[in-house]
């Protein structure tokens, strides 16, 4: 108990006073590998299976902390599903890469479950961290934000890959987070580049309502050499990666590190908690935007 006070007051005194948005990024045990169809699927079986003590976050995973001090605010959470719907969609149901697209019973997580998380975490490789200083208004929209998002019942959706929480459909981990960025206009075509995935899935590999297939994970699994073909029938997906966030983030760590960040870029600062890689930079001047919060 005496840990889990700690990890939770870790977040709440980064600063002494500050409005501030931290996006935690989590990396699969082994890494899920996006090359291919093949790839993907024989990583993310590779990563299920691997024996963990705690919470595995097998495909990744993304933490959002939300800190208003001035509003006297705190949150720290994350989007996941309630079920384990997806194995029997993929084993018993024929989805195969259908999956990626359906929608699950969902949940924002509560403060002390994701500290508990990761406190079990603490120091790991696998943990890296972003910390931005932001603007009390920009916060306060934050807040506003997160507060409709579970009011409205968004929260109860853990969305397909495709999912854009801003347009009421949910949303994945990852698409949640960077949500945050976007409503705070902080979100670089840079980043948005590193970050993305851009593929073509073979509709052969889809199953379920999409295309009214029965896939077997079999047939994946014995096409090593199909490609994210868009010449091919397909359907066209960007996904948010928190993989690819987590290793931006390392690089950017080790840039700083040993001098290598180009002039004009963001003035990060750097810090370790054991092997977890944290950047920390002051965009509080960035203006708060003032289109709508939502998009439907």
């Amino acid at each position: 108990m005496i840990k889990l006070l700690l990890t939770l007051l870790t977040f709440v005194t980064f600063s002494a006073c500050a409005e501030e948005l931290t996006l935690t990024f989590i990396r699969s045990p082994l890494g899920i590998d996006w090359k291919t169809p093949y790839t993907m699927a024989i990583s993310t079986v590779a990563n299920s299976t691997v024996p963990m003590k705690q919470r595995a976050f097998s495909i990744s995973h993304l933490f959002v902390n939300l800190k208003c001090e001035s509003q006297n605010y705190e949150r720290l959470t994350g989007m996941t599903s309630t079920t384990n719907e997806d194995r029997d969609l993929l084993f018993k149901e024929g989805f195969g890469y259908g999956i990626i697209f359906h929608t699950y019973p969902g949940k924002l997580e509560r403060d002390v479950d994701v500290a508990r998380d990761l406190e079990d975490y603490k120091g790991s490789r696998r943990v890296a961290r972003m910390r931005l200083k932001i603007s009390e208004s920009t916060c306060a929209r934050l807040k506003n934000y997160l507060n409709e998002y579970e009011a409205r019942g968004f929260g109860a959706l853990y969305s397909g890959l495709q999912a854009r929480p801003r347009k009421g459909e949910g949303a994945g981990c990852s698409a949640f987070g960077m949500s945050f960025l976007e409503l705070a206009g902080l979100m670089r075509p840079d980043w948005k580049k590193e970050w993305m995935n851009h593929i073509h899935v073979p509709k052969r590999f889809v199953g379920g309502p999409l295309t009214g297939k029965f896939v077997r994970i079999r047939e994946i699994l014995a096409s090593p050499f199909a490609l994210w073909n868009p010449k091919r029938e397909h359907i066209y997906l960007e996904a948010w990666n928190p993989e690819k966030m987590w290793k931006w983030t390392r690089q950017v760590w080790a840039d700083v590190r040993f001098g290598r960040r180009n002039k004009g870029e963001i003035d990060w600062e750097i810090s370790n908690v054991g092997k977890t890689r944290e950047i920390y930079a002051d965009v509080s001047d960035v203006p708060t935007p003032t289109d709508p919060i939502w998009q439907y």
